[in-house]
């Protein structure tokens, strides 16, 4: 009977044991996956920093880049190299030059502008403006001098594509057939 008086007195200390040790165990396994969940957000959280911090970084770039090329690009767009066309100026400046050098039986043709081939990809796109010009000359040098100050006068970066030069007889002026492309720049290019 002893044994079992025995027995019976520990079952319950036993049992409280048993009781404490799960609750214990739980509360520890509670605890683990607050850490984990814990650690987890601290990941994330620094991730998200990192990516934050990169893209500061990177803004900063940005903006030492446009202080750089800010200048160049505001003369760019004066010249009339970046934004539409300047079919209007072109004329007027085709006519003026050829004014001024004297040349005679002037005619050009502005055509319409056109993507430039191959097309870059990027913010911007560039067009062609394709110019058919012809007008009596007194020599090659008069045709030269036109070229030139049609670059110094800034409207615009062209490409002579294609220039013959005829002469029919030697008393009569030469003739000058040019085909030269405005370029421009305009956003909202290929991506």
């Amino acid at each position: 009977m002893k044994h079992i008086l025995i027995t019976s007195r520990l079952i319950l200390p036993f049992l409280s044991l048993l009781m404490a040790l799960g609750v214990a165990a739980g509360w520890v396994y509670q605890r683990m996956q607050m850490v984990e969940s814990v650690q987890l957000q601290q990941q994330q959280a620094q991730a998200e920093l990192a990516a934050v911090n990169q893209r500061i970084a990177q803004s900063a770039m940005d903006k030492q880049w446009v202080a750089r090329y800010l200048d160049e690009y505001r003369r760019l767009q004066r010249n009339g190299f970046i934004g539409d066309d300047q079919r209007l100026e072109w004329n007027q400046e085709l006519m003026s030059a050829s004014a001024s050098l004297g040349l005679t039986a002037v005619s050009f043709d502005i055509a319409p502008q056109q993507p430039h081939h191959p097309e870059p990809g990027g913010a911007f796109k560039l067009m062609d403006t394709p110019v058919q010009f012809t007008a009596d000359i007194a020599h090659e040098g008069v045709f030269a001098r036109l070229l030139e100050d049609l670059r110094s006068q800034g409207h615009g970066i062209f490409t002579v594509r294609e220039c013959t030069l005829l002469h029919a007889a030697e008393t009569l002026p030469l003739q000058t057939r040019c085909v030269f492309e405005w370029h421009t720049l305009m956003q909202g290019g290929v991506s």
